[in-house]
C-alpha cells in the first residue's frame, strides 16, 4: 500500500479549493484583498533583488541587492494575482520572495523581463496555507460577522512587509555606543550591525550591505568620531577624577 503525505511544500489551486471547499471566484478574492498569497514556482531564473524599506511616513521604497538566481517559490503581488486569475494568463515583471524581497526577473543582457504566468501553475505554499486556516479559524461564523454593525478593518496586504527587525537593531547600536563608544568608520558599525542579525536571525537572514550602510549613514554623520571634538558619548570613567596642579606663583623680587 502507497504511503500518503499529507505535507507537501506547496500546492496546486485545485488542491487549495478542494481541502476548503472554496470556488476559483473565492480564491480570487482573497488574492485581491491581500487575504490569500499565490504563488509560483522556478527553477532557477535570473532577477534583480531590492530590500523593500519605508520611509519615516511608512512610504516604501526600494533598496537594490545586486543579482541572483532563484530556485523555489515566488510570491504574486495581489494586482498581478488578480490579474491571472481574471484572465488566465498574465505577464508579471515583478514578485516578492517569501521573505519579502522584491524579485524583477531579468532577461539575457540583464534588462528587465516580464515572466508570462497561467493561471493553472499557481500554488500556495505549505506555510501561507496553514496562515491562512490558522487566521479563519478564529474568525467568528458568518452570520455574526454579516450582522455586525460595523465592518472590520481592512487587512494591510502583504505587498510591503517589515522583513528586518531594525528598531532592535538600533537597539544594539545604543548598546555598543555606551559599552564600547564610536566605531571608528562607518564600515566598522556596519560589521557590527551584521553581526548583530546573523547572531539573532542567522547568517541567511541578514540584509544586504546596500540596506544596512542606507540605515547606518542616516545617523553615522551625527556621532562619528571627530578629532578635537569632546564626545558626549564618552564613558565618565574616562574623564579626569581630580583637579590639574595649580601654577606655582613665582615669589617675589
Amino acid at each position: 500500500m502507497a504511503r500518503m503525505f499529507s505535507r507537501k511544500p506547496y500546492y496546486m489551486l485545485a488542491e487549495v479549493c478542494d481541502r476548503w471547499s472554496l470556488s476559483m471566484a473565492d480564491i480570487t478574492a482573497y488574492a485581491l484583498e491581500g487575504e490569500l498569497v499565490v504563488s509560483i514556482a522556478v527553477g532557477g531564473l535570473p532577477f534583480a533583488v531590492s530590500d523593500i524599506d519605508h520611509e519615516d511616513n511608512g512610504r516604501p521604497f526600494h533598496v537594490p541587492c545586486g543579482k541572483r538566481w532563484h530556485v523555489g517559490t515566488i510570491d504574486l503581488h495581489r494586482i498581478e494575482a488578480f490579474a491571472v486569475l481574471e484572465g488566465r494568463e498574465a505577464a508579471v515583471g515583478r514578485f516578492l520572495s517569501p521573505t519579502g524581497e522584491l524579485l524583477e526577473p531579468l532577461g539575457e543582457k540583464d534588462e528587465h523581463a516580464h515572466i508570462l504566468v497561467k493561471q493553472d501553475i499557481l500554488v500556495v505554499r505549505h506555510a501561507e496555507l496553514e496562515r491562512f486556516e490558522a487566521a479563519h479559524a478564529k474568525l467568528p461564523p458568518l452570520e455574526h460577522a454579516v450582522r455586525s454593525p460595523t465592518a472590520p478593518e481592512r487587512r494591510r496586504g502583504r505587498g510591503a512587509p517589515v522583513k528586518y527587525d531594525w528598531e532592535g537593531a538600533l537597539s544594539e547600536v545604543i548598546v555598543i555606543v555606551n559599552d564600547e563608544g564610536v566605531p571608528p568608520t562607518q564600515e566598522e558599525m556596519m560589521d557590527k550591525v551584521r553581526d548583530w542579525f546573523a547572531r539573532t536571525v542567522g547568517q541567511d537572514n541578514v540584509p544586504c550591505d546596500t540596506s544596512i550602510r542606507n540605515r547606518v549613514s542616516r545617523f553615522w554623520n551625527r556621532i562619528k568620531p571627530d578629532v578635537g571634538r569632546p564626545s558626549a558619548l564618552r564613558s565618565i570613567h574616562d574623564l579626569p577624577t581630580a583637579r590639574p596642579p595649580e601654577k606655582k606663583r613665582r615669589a617675589g623680587p
